[in-house]
């Protein structure tokens, strides 16, 4: 049974295009936690591997523990490579590069906080991959999305599928066809799905796909939650020891799921490899 850990099925809608695939490989921008909301998760169960990259202190410590042998770029994904002012809220995927969005969560009574971190043009990160098949990209990246396309620049790299979070920060409020779309058209793909929070996109050389994306996850895909999922909008976090209490609890919380989880991944890996002889 598919346990889907995304908080919008994205996971349901890629596994169906790409089951087929035995090991294949990823690159998620905006990775965050490692298990909760996590698009990749399931396919790092299934044996699939590839590279997070997450400006985030304290969410790629945590991608680094969970997820040894996988890459971990600390970094944004910029046109440049300097450093820049990040404005982290914590506990949460609305972290942005953007003033004015930090300036409406902070309204929202978010607590924000600036740090500086690493760029990295995107790419640098897909020509380190040139020879090789990337599946699916993700990019979630707090309203930063033409940023990130806009340093594909030269590169010829062209993972199969890229899904974009395409409504505004924190709100159910649809972009309608971002001005973003251009860079990927451009690039041979073509829109396929919206699922109310991310667009999806195919390349035309893996147009035979297409199918996988006319219907929204359904009772055929043969998925189930793990009770980890949150809702695609954050709860409102207030300031002072009752966030911080929250915030604690959740660290524990997660960190016993994740124990949980990992040890069942052992046990299924080591079960398979009895099944097989030992090899």
């Amino acid at each position: 049974m598919f346990i889907s850990y995304a908080q919008n099925f994205e996971d349901v809608m890629l596994w169906r295009a790409l089951k087929h695939i035995p090991r294949g490989f990823y690159i998620d921008i905006g990775a965050q936690d490692p298990v909760l909301d996590s698009v990749s998760f399931a396919f790092y169960e299934r044996g699939w591997r590839g590279v997070h990259v997450e400006p985030v202190p304290d969410f790629a410590r945590k991608l680094r523990e969970a997820r040894p042998d996988e890459e971990v770029i600390e970094a944004c994904v910029t046109s440049h490579s300097d450093r820049m002012t990040l404005f982290e809220i914590p506990g949460t995927g609305l972290s942005t590069g953007e003033p004015a969005i930090a300036d409406r969560h902070a309204a929202a009574g978010y607590p924000v906080r600036k740090t500086r971190v690493d760029c990295i043009p995107l790419s640098t990160i897909l020509d380190r991959f040139s020879d090789r098949d990337i599946h699916w990209m993700k990019i979630d990246v707090g309203g930063m999305e033409s940023a990130v396309l806009e340093s594909w620049a030269a590169s010829q790299v062209r993972p199969w599928i890229v899904l974009l979070e395409s409504v505004h920060p924190a709100l159910p409020t649809p972009l309608g066809r971002p001005l973003w779309e251009s860079e990927l058209t451009a690039r041979g793909y073509a829109f396929v799905y919206f699922d109310g929070l991310n667009r999806f996109y195919l390349h035309k050389d893996h147009a035979a796909l297409r199918p996988a994306f006319d219907a929204p996850p359904n009772v055929f895909d043969g998925f189930t939650l793990p009770g980890l999922s949150t809702s695609a909008a954050p709860p409102k976090r207030s300031y002072g020891g009752d966030w911080e209490d929250e915030e604690r609890e959740s660290d524990r919380e997660r960190d016993e799921l994740m124990t949980y989880l990992f040890r069942r991944v052992a046990q299924d890996e080591a079960a398979s490899r009895a099944a097989k002889g030992g090899r």
